[in-house]
């Protein structure tokens, strides 16, 4: 098992404290020789992380968001076997009332205004005036018996079962664009429609994440599955490159965040 500054090493950018946390896990997973949960969801770039690494600590990385292409997911840490469980449990929060329409601010804001941390939570989503989120399963009662409302409108809480069918899909909507390399000042102005001076500023200012840690690399190579987010244009996963142009540009398939 490496040290923990080794460790930490691999995750620069990230939270230091989830970091911490998670060689905790793997600690106590190496110990025990037991499955280990991290009990709290993180990003999937931290997973993919985890996943790259795991013949140097030798131990076995797996995860579950429930969600299909979901960002944020528990991980369980095993020596032998695949996990069949996590404690975690998806919860539907229903909007009672007729005259507003609620959006994933508004979820999440009256859930975390409960004191609940945002590492105790999955991705959440809005469909038909309710909203759908993974919870690590500690929180569920407490949950259940305190949001009694979300803003001013009243809500439901419902603990759905394991074997709940028609889960609800990450909306996204679907684009291709077309660069002249893979550079992340050019992805950027593809994804904008903006020049890549203009792209460039969005960089220099702080204004650009890679997988949720900024990044100020303009010739930074972005890679299938990264996760771009652009304050103010919006949140993308970027696709396969499908091809070339005429002019030998690349045609890649982009996902918008809805």
């Amino acid at each position: 098992m490496m040290n923990k500054k080794e460790f930490l090493n691999h995750f620069s950018g990230y939270d230091e404290n989830i970091i911490y946390k998670l060689y905790d896990k793997l600690l106590l997973a190496d110990k025990t020789n037991k499955v280990v949960y991290s009990r709290f969801f993180i990003y999937k770039g931290i997973y993919n992380k985890l996943k790259s690494i795991e013949k140097s600590i030798d131990i076995k990385i797996y995860c579950n968001g429930i969600f299909e292409e979901c960002e944020r997911v528990m991980i369980s840490i095993s020596s032998y076997e695949i996990p069949s469980y996590y404690p975690m449990v998806l919860l539907k929060i229903v909007n009672k009332s007729k005259f507003k329409n609620l959006s994933h601010k508004d979820y999440l804001g009256s859930i975390m205004a409960q004191g609940i941390k945002r590492e105790l939570l999955g991705d959440l989503i809005v469909q038909d005036n309710s909203a759908y989120v993974p919870v690590v399963e500690e929180i569920v009662d407490f949950l259940m018996l305190n949001l009694n409302s979300i803003g001013k409108c009243p809500c439901e809480v419902i603990e759905l079962q394991d074997n709940v069918l028609n889960i609800p899909k990450i909306n996204f909507e679907e684009k291709i664009i077309i660069v002249t390399s893979l550079r992340l000042d050019n992805i950027i102005s593809g994804i904008c429609n903006i020049s890549r001076s203009k792209a460039l500023d969005l960089i220099q200012c702080g204004r650009v994440l890679i997988n949720y840690v900024e990044e100020t690399r303009k010739d930074k190579i972005i890679i299938k599955e990264d996760i771009v987010t652009i304050r103010t244009y919006g949140k993308f996963k970027i696709g396969e490159v499908i091809g070339k142009t005429n002019s030998d540009r690349f045609k890649i398939s982009i996902k918008k965040y809805n």
